[in-house]
C-alpha cells in the first residue's frame, strides 16, 4: 500500500501474516505453503496467540523463488540446497546452475534429434498406396542411437532410401 509520498508503507509489507495471505501475496495456494513446508523449503514458525501460524514479510519471497527455481526445472532437493546456503553457498549455487546448463543443453540436443527424426519420417509418408509405405512404417522403422545423424535413420520401407541432403527419396518421385 502506498502512503501519501507514494512510497510502499513498509509496516503492512513487513508485518507477520497468516499462511492465507502469504499464500495470497506469494500468489499460490495455501497447499502449495504447505507442500514447502513439508519439503523443507519453507520454515514451519511457531503458533503464536489463538494457535495460527505468523509467517515472517521474507516467506512471500521465498516462495517466490522457489517458484521461479522450479520454471528453471531445478528440483526442489537443489532448491533446499540453494536455500539454505548462506554467501558461503555461492559456489555450490554456481555449480548447480552450471549443472542445469548442462542438463538443458543435453535435452535441447536431444529435441534436435527428434525434429530431425520427425521431419526425415514427414518426408517419407507418400500415403499414396497402402499403410506400409505410410508414415506409421516410417517412424517406428527409423530407430537409431542417440549420438547418430538423422541422416543415418535409414527406414525399413521398401525402396525407400536416405538422400545426401538427409531426407528420404521415395520410389517414382524426383530427387
Amino acid at each position: 500500500m502506498m502512503d501519501s509520498t507514494g512510497s510502499l508503507d513498509r509496516r503492512r509489507i513487513e508485518k507477520p501474516m497468516k499462511i492465507g495471505e502469504l499464500a495470497h501475496q506469494a500468489g499460490v495456494g495455501v497447499e502449495t505453503v504447505r507442500y514447502y513446508q513439508r519439503r523443507g523449503l519453507l520454515a514451519v514458525p511457531a503458533r503464536g496467540a489463538g494457535a495460527c501460524r505468523d509467517y515472517p514479510p521474507g516467506a512471500a519471497e521465498t516462495i517466490r523463488h522457489i517458484r521461479r527455481l522450479r520454471e528453471l526445472d531445478f528440483s526442489l532437493d537443489e532448491i533446499r540446497e540453494m536455500l539454505r546456503g548462506g554467501a558461503e553457498g555461492c559456489p555450490d549455487v554456481q555449480a548447480a546452475i552450471q549443472r542445469r546448463i548442462q542438463t538443458t543443453q543435453r535435452d535441447l540436443d536431444g529435441l534436435r534429434r527428434r525434429m530431425a527424426h520427425l521431419r526425415t519420417a514427414l518426408a517419407a509418408v507418400p500415403c499414396r498406396e497402402n499403410r506400409q509405405t505410410c508414415g506409421l512404417a516410417c517412424l517406428t522403422a527409423c530407430r537409431q542411437a542417440p549420438d547418430r545423424e538423422a541422416s543415418a535413420c535409414v527406414p525399413a520401407v521398401r525402396g525407400v532410401r536416405p538422400t545426401a541432403a538427409g531426407s528420404l527419396q521415395v520410389p517414382g518421385e524426383s530427387d
